[in-house]
């Protein structure tokens, strides 16, 4: 029996998936777990147009995230921060710090794709990765001291 995963299935396959397993593994366990459903017409209609949706955000992101790369390598990203005399800040630089200097700057990052090699904890130029999936670029950003 034909049928689309609905959760990522041990040794069977991962979510979105169609495949075909013994009718009696898809009427006794999967199906009844909601594992899984029939592989029917409108179903895998459904599945290919989530999956289409899916991979035209992906391009979208990828897109994206090449164009912020360049831009954060010609622009200059500045943090103002909190520091005592000798440039040691109260706390870390977050990402969060991060992606409002770059909306400051013109230039659209997410969040979740901002990674540091260490924690910024003090005052001058530090590199900083930004990841989608298997991609990562570094650009450099200043942590300047507030007046």
């Amino acid at each position: 029996m034909k049928v689309i995963l609905l959760q990522d299935v041990a040794k069977i396959g991962r979510r979105s998936q169609i495949v075909e397993v013994p009718d009696g593994y898809a009427r006794n366990q999967l199906i009844p777990k909601r594992l899984a459903e029939p592989a029917s017409a409108s179903n895998t209609k459904r599945i290919e147009k989530i999956q289409a949706e899916a991979k035209a955000v992906l391009e979208a992101s990828k897109a994206n995230f090449k164009d912020a790369i360049k831009a954060l390598r010609e622009a200059s990203i500045k943090v103002g921060v909190d520091a005592n005399e000798k440039g040691h800040m109260f706390q870390a630089v977050h990402a969060d710090d991060v992606v409002a200097a770059a909306k400051e700057a013109g230039i659209r990052i997410d969040e979740k794709m901002v990674a540091f090699h260490s924690p910024i904890k003090e005052v001058g130029v530090h590199e900083v990765l930004l990841v989608l999936g298997k991609d990562k670029a570094e650009f450099k950003l200043e942590v300047v001291k507030n007046n």
